[in-house]
Protein backbone atom coordinates (compact mmCIF):
# COMPACT_ATOMS: atom_id res chain seq x y z
CA UNK A 1 0.00 0.00 0.00
CA UNK A 2 1.43 3.41 -1.14
CA UNK A 3 2.20 6.31 1.95
CA UNK A 4 -1.25 8.15 0.26
CA UNK A 5 -3.40 5.42 0.81
CA UNK A 6 -3.89 5.58 4.54
CA UNK A 7 -5.11 8.93 4.46
CA UNK A 8 -7.67 7.59 1.25
CA UNK A 9 -9.05 5.29 3.48
CA UNK A 10 -10.07 7.10 6.15
CA UNK A 11 -11.43 9.65 3.91
CA UNK A 12 -13.53 6.68 1.84
CA UNK A 13 -13.73 3.67 3.43
CA UNK A 14 -16.66 5.05 5.79
CA UNK A 15 -17.90 6.07 2.40
CA UNK A 16 -18.00 2.57 0.43
CA UNK A 17 -18.96 0.77 3.64
CA UNK A 18 -21.91 2.96 3.93
CA UNK A 19 -22.81 2.83 0.11
CA UNK A 20 -22.70 -1.31 0.13
CA UNK A 21 -24.67 -1.48 2.99
CA UNK A 22 -27.51 0.47 0.70
CA UNK A 23 -27.54 -2.00 -1.96
CA UNK A 24 -28.95 -4.90 -3.26
CA UNK A 25 -27.37 -6.59 -5.48
CA UNK A 26 -25.54 -10.39 -6.70
CA UNK A 27 -22.74 -11.24 -4.22
CA UNK A 28 -20.77 -11.08 -7.78
CA UNK A 29 -20.81 -7.78 -8.19
CA UNK A 30 -20.21 -6.86 -4.99
CA UNK A 31 -17.13 -8.86 -4.90
CA UNK A 32 -15.80 -6.98 -7.59
CA UNK A 33 -16.76 -3.96 -5.98
CA UNK A 34 -14.42 -4.59 -3.23
CA UNK A 35 -11.81 -5.52 -5.30
CA UNK A 36 -12.29 -2.51 -7.03
CA UNK A 37 -11.63 -0.32 -3.74
CA UNK A 38 -9.21 -2.14 -2.55
CA UNK A 39 -7.00 -1.48 -5.68
CA UNK A 40 -7.95 2.36 -5.60
CA UNK A 41 -6.65 1.95 -1.93
CA UNK A 42 -3.55 0.42 -2.99
CA UNK A 43 -2.63 2.86 -5.76
CA UNK A 44 -3.25 5.77 -4.03
CA UNK A 45 -4.18 9.81 -4.47
CA UNK A 46 -2.47 10.58 -7.73
CA UNK A 47 0.43 13.16 -7.87
CA UNK A 48 2.67 14.74 -9.83
CA UNK A 49 5.56 12.77 -8.72
CA UNK A 50 3.91 9.81 -11.03
CA UNK A 51 5.10 9.90 -14.79
CA UNK A 52 1.45 9.67 -15.90
CA UNK A 53 0.44 12.16 -14.13
CA UNK A 54 3.04 14.73 -13.70
CA UNK A 55 1.65 17.16 -16.20
CA UNK A 56 -2.26 16.91 -14.25
CA UNK A 57 -3.12 19.26 -11.65
CA UNK A 58 -5.47 17.14 -9.06
CA UNK A 59 -4.97 20.07 -6.09
CA UNK A 60 -8.46 21.42 -6.43
CA UNK A 61 -10.22 18.27 -6.91
CA UNK A 62 -8.38 16.86 -3.69
CA UNK A 63 -8.96 19.65 -1.36
CA UNK A 64 -13.28 18.86 -2.35
CA UNK A 65 -15.34 17.40 -0.08
CA UNK A 66 -17.87 15.38 -2.59
CA UNK A 67 -20.56 13.36 -1.89
CA UNK A 68 -22.83 10.36 -3.38
CA UNK A 69 -25.83 12.61 -5.65
CA UNK A 70 -29.06 12.79 -3.76
CA UNK A 71 -32.53 12.01 -5.93
CA UNK A 72 -31.69 13.94 -8.96
CA UNK A 73 -33.46 16.70 -9.46
CA UNK A 74 -35.88 17.62 -12.40
CA UNK A 75 -33.79 18.22 -15.95
CA UNK A 76 -36.10 19.43 -18.81
CA UNK A 77 -35.72 17.44 -21.73
CA UNK A 78 -35.69 21.23 -23.34
CA UNK A 79 -31.89 21.69 -21.78
CA UNK A 80 -30.40 18.46 -23.06
CA UNK A 81 -28.75 18.26 -26.48
CA UNK A 82 -30.35 16.67 -29.46
CA UNK A 83 -28.99 14.65 -32.31
CA UNK A 84 -31.36 16.35 -35.00
CA UNK A 85 -32.07 12.89 -36.23
CA UNK A 86 -33.65 9.89 -35.39
CA UNK A 87 -31.91 8.47 -32.86
CA UNK A 88 -32.04 6.01 -29.85
CA UNK A 89 -31.61 7.77 -26.92
CA UNK A 90 -30.55 6.72 -23.19
CA UNK A 91 -30.04 9.61 -20.51
CA UNK A 92 -28.84 9.24 -16.98
CA UNK A 93 -28.76 12.50 -14.36
CA UNK A 94 -25.97 11.74 -11.85
CA UNK A 95 -25.76 9.01 -13.04
CA UNK A 96 -28.57 7.02 -12.73
CA UNK A 97 -31.33 6.05 -15.80
CA UNK A 98 -33.84 9.00 -16.35
CA UNK A 99 -36.40 6.69 -18.24
CA UNK A 100 -38.87 10.12 -18.98
CA UNK A 101 -35.74 11.61 -21.16
CA UNK A 102 -35.17 8.29 -22.35
CA UNK A 103 -36.18 6.89 -26.11
CA UNK A 104 -36.06 3.42 -26.58
CA UNK A 105 -38.36 1.46 -28.83
CA UNK A 106 -38.71 -0.54 -30.96
CA UNK A 107 -35.43 -1.46 -31.20
CA UNK A 108 -33.94 -3.77 -34.24
CA UNK A 109 -33.98 -7.45 -34.09
CA UNK A 110 -31.14 -8.74 -31.83
CA UNK A 111 -30.33 -5.46 -29.82
CA UNK A 112 -30.43 -4.62 -26.82
CA UNK A 113 -30.24 -0.77 -25.41
CA UNK A 114 -30.76 -0.25 -22.08
CA UNK A 115 -29.49 0.53 -18.26
CA UNK A 116 -26.88 -2.10 -17.07
CA UNK A 117 -28.18 -1.78 -13.55
CA UNK A 118 -31.86 -3.18 -14.58
CA UNK A 119 -30.40 -5.57 -16.85
CA UNK A 120 -28.03 -7.02 -14.25
CA UNK A 121 -31.22 -7.33 -11.43
CA UNK A 122 -33.51 -8.46 -14.52
CA UNK A 123 -30.97 -11.16 -15.73
CA UNK A 124 -27.61 -11.26 -14.83
CA UNK A 125 -26.65 -13.73 -17.47
CA UNK A 126 -27.69 -11.17 -20.28
CA UNK A 127 -24.25 -9.44 -19.22
CA UNK A 128 -22.28 -11.89 -21.37
CA UNK A 129 -19.30 -9.77 -20.84
CA UNK A 130 -17.36 -9.50 -17.01
CA UNK A 131 -16.53 -6.33 -15.67
CA UNK A 132 -12.97 -5.14 -16.75
CA UNK A 133 -12.72 -7.30 -19.38
CA UNK A 134 -11.04 -5.38 -21.55
CA UNK A 135 -6.84 -4.92 -20.72
CA UNK A 136 -5.82 -1.55 -20.15
CA UNK A 137 -6.75 1.46 -16.75
CA UNK A 138 -5.71 -1.59 -14.54
CA UNK A 139 -3.39 1.74 -12.68
CA UNK A 140 -6.00 4.29 -13.15
CA UNK A 141 -7.36 5.30 -9.67
CA UNK A 142 -10.39 7.11 -10.92
CA UNK A 143 -11.30 3.72 -13.09
CA UNK A 144 -11.23 1.80 -9.44
CA UNK A 145 -13.31 4.23 -8.00
CA UNK A 146 -15.57 3.78 -10.90
CA UNK A 147 -15.60 0.07 -10.35
CA UNK A 148 -16.80 0.70 -6.70
CA UNK A 149 -18.92 3.12 -6.51
CA UNK A 150 -20.72 2.99 -9.77
CA UNK A 151 -24.77 2.87 -9.37
CA UNK A 152 -26.08 2.88 -13.39
CA UNK A 153 -25.00 2.98 -16.76
CA UNK A 154 -25.81 2.48 -20.36
CA UNK A 155 -25.44 -1.28 -21.58
CA UNK A 156 -25.42 -1.62 -25.60
CA UNK A 157 -25.56 -5.47 -27.19
CA UNK A 158 -25.80 -6.24 -30.25
CA UNK A 159 -25.85 -10.24 -31.23
CA UNK A 160 -24.09 -11.59 -34.37
CA UNK A 161 -24.70 -9.65 -37.80
CA UNK A 162 -27.20 -7.10 -36.01
CA UNK A 163 -27.21 -3.53 -37.31
CA UNK A 164 -28.38 -0.45 -35.80
CA UNK A 165 -30.68 1.61 -38.23
CA UNK A 166 -30.29 4.88 -36.07
CA UNK A 167 -27.59 6.27 -33.80
CA UNK A 168 -27.45 5.37 -30.31
CA UNK A 169 -27.48 8.25 -27.95
CA UNK A 170 -26.05 8.62 -24.64
CA UNK A 171 -26.27 11.13 -22.10
CA UNK A 172 -24.20 11.62 -19.32
CA UNK A 173 -25.65 14.72 -17.12
CA UNK A 174 -24.91 15.85 -13.37
CA UNK A 175 -26.48 18.42 -11.75
CA UNK A 176 -23.22 19.59 -9.31
CA UNK A 177 -23.53 20.73 -5.74
CA UNK A 178 -19.93 19.07 -4.92
CA UNK A 179 -21.21 15.46 -5.76
CA UNK A 180 -18.85 12.47 -7.49
CA UNK A 181 -20.73 10.81 -10.32
CA UNK A 182 -19.42 7.69 -12.02
CA UNK A 183 -21.31 6.48 -14.64
CA UNK A 184 -20.79 3.37 -16.98
CA UNK A 185 -21.02 2.45 -20.64
CA UNK A 186 -20.69 -1.12 -21.58
CA UNK A 187 -20.86 -1.77 -25.12
CA UNK A 188 -20.22 -5.26 -26.79
CA UNK A 189 -20.88 -5.86 -30.93
CA UNK A 190 -20.64 -9.46 -31.69
CA UNK A 191 -19.15 -10.34 -35.03
CA UNK A 192 -20.49 -8.60 -38.04
CA UNK A 193 -22.51 -5.94 -36.09
CA UNK A 194 -22.14 -3.02 -36.74
CA UNK A 195 -23.79 0.66 -34.57
CA UNK A 196 -23.10 4.36 -34.36
CA UNK A 197 -22.95 5.83 -30.10
CA UNK A 198 -22.66 9.53 -29.63
CA UNK A 199 -21.97 9.58 -26.00
CA UNK A 200 -22.53 13.38 -23.96
CA UNK A 201 -21.42 14.42 -20.69
CA UNK A 202 -22.70 17.73 -19.71
CA UNK A 203 -23.60 19.11 -16.09
CA UNK A 204 -23.52 22.46 -14.53
CA UNK A 205 -22.13 24.02 -10.98
CA UNK A 206 -19.18 21.48 -9.27
CA UNK A 207 -18.98 18.33 -9.64
CA UNK A 208 -16.92 15.29 -10.50
CA UNK A 209 -17.77 13.10 -13.39
CA UNK A 210 -15.42 9.99 -13.62
CA UNK A 211 -17.03 7.42 -16.43
CA UNK A 212 -15.52 4.33 -17.36
CA UNK A 213 -16.40 2.99 -21.08
CA UNK A 214 -15.93 -0.52 -22.25
CA UNK A 215 -15.92 -1.26 -26.27
CA UNK A 216 -15.34 -4.68 -27.20
CA UNK A 217 -15.71 -5.10 -30.85
CA UNK A 218 -16.04 -8.65 -32.49
CA UNK A 219 -14.51 -9.73 -35.73
CA UNK A 220 -15.82 -7.71 -38.52
CA UNK A 221 -17.79 -5.45 -36.39
CA UNK A 222 -17.99 -1.74 -37.55
CA UNK A 223 -18.29 0.95 -34.81
CA UNK A 224 -18.39 4.66 -35.18
CA UNK A 225 -18.17 5.93 -31.29
CA UNK A 226 -18.15 9.54 -30.78
CA UNK A 227 -17.27 11.36 -27.25
CA UNK A 228 -18.37 14.66 -26.46
CA UNK A 229 -17.18 16.19 -23.04
CA UNK A 230 -18.77 19.62 -22.69
CA UNK A 231 -19.08 19.54 -19.05
CA UNK A 232 -19.33 22.93 -16.58
CA UNK A 233 -16.34 25.67 -16.37
CA UNK A 234 -16.54 24.47 -12.86
CA UNK A 235 -16.19 20.78 -13.05
CA UNK A 236 -13.50 17.56 -13.02
CA UNK A 237 -13.99 15.02 -15.97
CA UNK A 238 -11.69 11.91 -15.34
CA UNK A 239 -12.50 9.06 -17.44
CA UNK A 240 -11.71 6.09 -19.02
CA UNK A 241 -12.12 4.12 -22.32
CA UNK A 242 -10.92 1.08 -23.35
CA UNK A 243 -11.41 -0.82 -26.50
CA UNK A 244 -10.76 -4.33 -27.91
CA UNK A 245 -11.15 -5.35 -31.25
CA UNK A 246 -11.42 -8.22 -33.25
CA UNK A 247 -10.18 -10.05 -36.85
CA UNK A 248 -11.30 -7.53 -39.65
CA UNK A 249 -12.95 -4.78 -37.30
CA UNK A 250 -13.25 -1.17 -37.83
CA UNK A 251 -13.12 1.28 -35.22
CA UNK A 252 -13.36 5.23 -35.25
CA UNK A 253 -13.38 7.20 -32.01
CA UNK A 254 -13.70 10.64 -32.19
CA UNK A 255 -12.87 12.15 -28.76
CA UNK A 256 -14.03 15.95 -28.13
CA UNK A 257 -13.58 18.30 -25.23
CA UNK A 258 -14.93 21.19 -24.79
CA UNK A 259 -15.48 22.29 -21.68
CA UNK A 260 -14.57 21.42 -17.75
CA UNK A 261 -11.96 23.04 -15.07
CA UNK A 262 -9.98 19.68 -15.88
CA UNK A 263 -10.89 17.00 -18.31
CA UNK A 264 -8.64 14.39 -18.85
CA UNK A 265 -9.55 10.78 -20.68
CA UNK A 266 -6.76 7.80 -20.44
CA UNK A 267 -7.74 5.36 -23.76
CA UNK A 268 -6.14 2.04 -23.84
CA UNK A 269 -6.89 0.16 -27.59
CA UNK A 270 -6.13 -3.46 -27.64
CA UNK A 271 -5.75 -4.54 -31.59
CA UNK A 272 -6.54 -8.37 -30.46
CA UNK A 273 -6.09 -10.48 -33.83
CA UNK A 274 -5.31 -9.79 -37.61
CA UNK A 275 -6.65 -6.96 -39.66
CA UNK A 276 -8.17 -5.07 -37.21
CA UNK A 277 -8.04 -1.32 -37.81
CA UNK A 278 -8.35 1.96 -35.65
CA UNK A 279 -8.84 5.41 -36.38
CA UNK A 280 -8.62 8.26 -33.28
CA UNK A 281 -9.27 11.71 -33.87
CA UNK A 282 -9.26 13.84 -31.22
CA UNK A 283 -9.97 17.62 -30.25
CA UNK A 284 -9.41 19.59 -27.12
CA UNK A 285 -10.72 23.61 -27.04
CA UNK A 286 -9.38 25.58 -24.01
CA UNK A 287 -9.64 28.50 -22.63
CA UNK A 288 -8.88 30.52 -19.76
CA UNK A 289 -7.72 28.01 -17.16
CA UNK A 290 -9.29 24.96 -18.31
CA UNK A 291 -7.01 21.54 -18.53
CA UNK A 292 -7.24 18.79 -21.08
CA UNK A 293 -5.66 16.02 -21.11
CA UNK A 294 -5.63 12.74 -23.28
CA UNK A 295 -3.57 9.69 -22.11
CA UNK A 296 -3.58 7.37 -25.23
CA UNK A 297 -2.30 3.63 -25.53
CA UNK A 298 -2.82 1.62 -28.94
CA UNK A 299 -1.70 -1.72 -28.60
CA UNK A 300 -0.82 -3.59 -31.96
CA UNK A 301 -0.82 -7.81 -31.13
CA UNK A 302 -1.26 -9.19 -33.89
CA UNK A 303 -0.19 -8.96 -37.69
CA UNK A 304 -1.75 -6.86 -40.88
CA UNK A 305 -2.94 -3.93 -38.21
CA UNK A 306 -3.34 -0.62 -38.73
CA UNK A 307 -4.23 2.96 -36.09
CA UNK A 308 -4.45 6.31 -36.97
CA UNK A 309 -4.17 8.95 -34.51
CA UNK A 310 -4.58 12.79 -35.56
CA UNK A 311 -5.35 15.11 -32.06
CA UNK A 312 -5.39 18.50 -31.84
CA UNK A 313 -5.75 21.09 -29.42
CA UNK A 314 -6.77 25.28 -29.55
CA UNK A 315 -5.89 27.50 -26.41
CA UNK A 316 -6.26 30.58 -25.17
CA UNK A 317 -5.94 32.65 -21.85
CA UNK A 318 -4.01 30.24 -19.27
CA UNK A 319 -5.14 26.75 -20.82
CA UNK A 320 -2.83 23.81 -21.01
CA UNK A 321 -2.93 20.38 -22.76
CA UNK A 322 -1.53 17.22 -23.04
CA UNK A 323 -1.78 14.65 -25.58
CA UNK A 324 0.74 11.42 -24.32
CA UNK A 325 0.63 9.10 -26.78
CA UNK A 326 1.94 5.32 -27.12
CA UNK A 327 1.82 3.29 -30.23
CA UNK A 328 3.19 -0.22 -28.95
CA UNK A 329 4.06 -3.03 -31.62
CA UNK A 330 4.52 -6.51 -30.11
CA UNK A 331 7.33 -8.76 -31.41
CA UNK A 332 4.55 -10.99 -34.01
CA UNK A 333 2.09 -8.13 -35.28
CA UNK A 334 4.63 -7.77 -38.65
CA UNK A 335 2.78 -5.67 -41.09
CA UNK A 336 1.49 -3.37 -38.77
CA UNK A 337 0.84 0.60 -40.18
CA UNK A 338 0.60 2.83 -37.12
CA UNK A 339 0.77 6.56 -37.09
CA UNK A 340 0.17 9.47 -34.66
CA UNK A 341 0.56 13.04 -34.50
CA UNK A 342 -0.63 15.63 -32.76
CA UNK A 343 -0.58 19.52 -33.47
CA UNK A 344 -1.23 22.26 -31.44
CA UNK A 345 -2.39 25.59 -31.76
CA UNK A 346 -1.58 28.41 -29.16
CA UNK A 347 -3.27 31.95 -29.27
CA UNK A 348 -2.00 32.99 -26.48
CA UNK A 349 1.65 33.63 -25.14
CA UNK A 350 0.39 32.37 -21.61
CA UNK A 351 -1.01 29.11 -23.06
CA UNK A 352 0.64 25.76 -23.04
CA UNK A 353 0.52 22.13 -24.87
CA UNK A 354 2.54 18.95 -23.98
CA UNK A 355 2.61 16.42 -26.54
CA UNK A 356 4.77 13.02 -25.81
CA UNK A 357 4.39 10.44 -28.89
CA UNK A 358 6.02 7.72 -28.34
CA UNK A 359 6.82 4.71 -30.37
CA UNK A 360 7.44 1.27 -28.87
CA UNK A 361 8.18 -1.59 -31.68
CA UNK A 362 9.24 -5.18 -31.09
CA UNK A 363 8.37 -6.25 -34.75
CA UNK A 364 10.52 -5.42 -37.78
CA UNK A 365 8.32 -5.57 -40.64
CA UNK A 366 6.56 -2.54 -40.40
CA UNK A 367 5.34 1.07 -41.37
CA UNK A 368 5.40 3.44 -37.89
CA UNK A 369 5.56 7.57 -37.54
CA UNK A 370 4.73 9.84 -34.94
CA UNK A 371 5.28 13.92 -35.22
CA UNK A 372 4.73 16.78 -32.91
CA UNK A 373 4.17 20.44 -33.80
CA UNK A 374 3.23 23.37 -31.18
CA UNK A 375 3.03 27.14 -32.76
CA UNK A 376 0.99 30.25 -32.92
CA UNK A 377 -1.02 31.76 -36.11
CA UNK A 378 0.70 31.93 -39.25
CA UNK A 379 1.12 36.11 -39.76
CA UNK A 380 1.03 36.04 -43.55
CA UNK A 381 -2.24 34.01 -43.02
CA UNK A 382 -4.06 36.50 -41.11
CA UNK A 383 -2.08 39.23 -43.19
CA UNK A 384 -3.39 37.70 -46.46
CA UNK A 385 -7.11 38.30 -45.04
CA UNK A 386 -6.75 41.54 -43.33
CA UNK A 387 -5.55 42.37 -46.78
CA UNK A 388 -8.77 41.53 -48.47
CA UNK A 389 -10.79 44.21 -45.96
CA UNK A 390 -11.68 41.38 -42.77
CA UNK A 391 -11.47 42.53 -39.44
CA UNK A 392 -8.43 41.38 -37.07
CA UNK A 393 -10.89 39.40 -35.02
CA UNK A 394 -12.30 37.46 -37.91
CA UNK A 395 -9.42 37.46 -39.36
CA UNK A 396 -7.79 34.98 -36.58
CA UNK A 397 -11.30 33.29 -36.07
CA UNK A 398 -11.59 31.83 -39.50
CA UNK A 399 -7.79 30.66 -39.24
CA UNK A 400 -8.38 29.02 -35.58
CA UNK A 401 -11.86 27.60 -37.11
CA UNK A 402 -9.88 26.27 -40.54
CA UNK A 403 -7.40 24.50 -38.64
CA UNK A 404 -9.95 23.20 -35.66
CA UNK A 405 -12.65 22.05 -38.31
CA UNK A 406 -9.86 19.28 -40.07
CA UNK A 407 -10.68 17.31 -37.66
CA UNK A 408 -14.19 17.85 -37.12
CA UNK A 409 -15.00 16.69 -40.73
CA UNK A 410 -13.46 13.62 -40.29
CA UNK A 411 -17.20 12.85 -38.22
CA UNK A 412 -19.44 10.94 -40.59
CA UNK A 413 -22.57 11.51 -38.71
CA UNK A 414 -23.99 15.02 -40.30
CA UNK A 415 -26.14 16.53 -37.44
CA UNK A 416 -23.34 15.82 -35.17
CA UNK A 417 -20.61 17.27 -37.23
CA UNK A 418 -23.22 19.92 -38.48
CA UNK A 419 -23.68 20.77 -34.16
CA UNK A 420 -20.00 20.56 -33.24
CA UNK A 421 -19.37 23.11 -36.69
CA UNK A 422 -21.84 25.54 -34.88
CA UNK A 423 -20.46 25.52 -31.91
CA UNK A 424 -17.09 25.76 -32.83
CA UNK A 425 -18.23 29.20 -34.55
CA UNK A 426 -19.87 30.28 -31.91
CA UNK A 427 -17.06 29.82 -29.15
CA UNK A 428 -14.91 31.82 -32.22
CA UNK A 429 -17.61 34.54 -32.49
CA UNK A 430 -17.87 33.99 -36.37
CA UNK A 431 -19.80 36.04 -38.51
CA UNK A 432 -19.55 33.83 -41.11
CA UNK A 433 -21.85 30.50 -42.04
CA UNK A 434 -20.45 27.54 -42.06
CA UNK A 435 -20.91 27.11 -46.05
CA UNK A 436 -19.35 30.86 -46.54
CA UNK A 437 -16.28 29.31 -44.53
CA UNK A 438 -15.88 25.98 -46.79
CA UNK A 439 -16.57 27.84 -49.98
Amino acid sequence: MTAAAPMLSDRYRPAFDAFLANRRELETITRTRREAFERFEVLGWPNRQQEAWRFTDLSALQTLDLQRPNDAPLVEASTLPALDAAAYRLVFIDGRLAPGLSKLSPLPERTVIASLGQVLAADPQAVRNPFDPVPGLAHHPFAALNGAFWEDGAFIDLLPGAVSDQPIHVIFHATGGDTAVYPRLLLTLDDGAQATVVVEYRGQGRYLQAPVVELSVGDGAVLEYHQLQEESPQAFHLGGIKLRQGRDSQTQLHLLSFGGRLARTDLEALLDDEHASCLLNGLTFGRDNQAGNFYVRVEHAHPHGSSQQSFKSVLDGKARSVFDGMIHVRPHAQKTDARQNSRNLLLSKQAVAHSNPRLEILADDVKCGHGSSTGFLDPNAEFYLRARGIGAAQARAMLVYAFANDNLNQISLTPLRERLTRLLADRLALDSTEEELTS
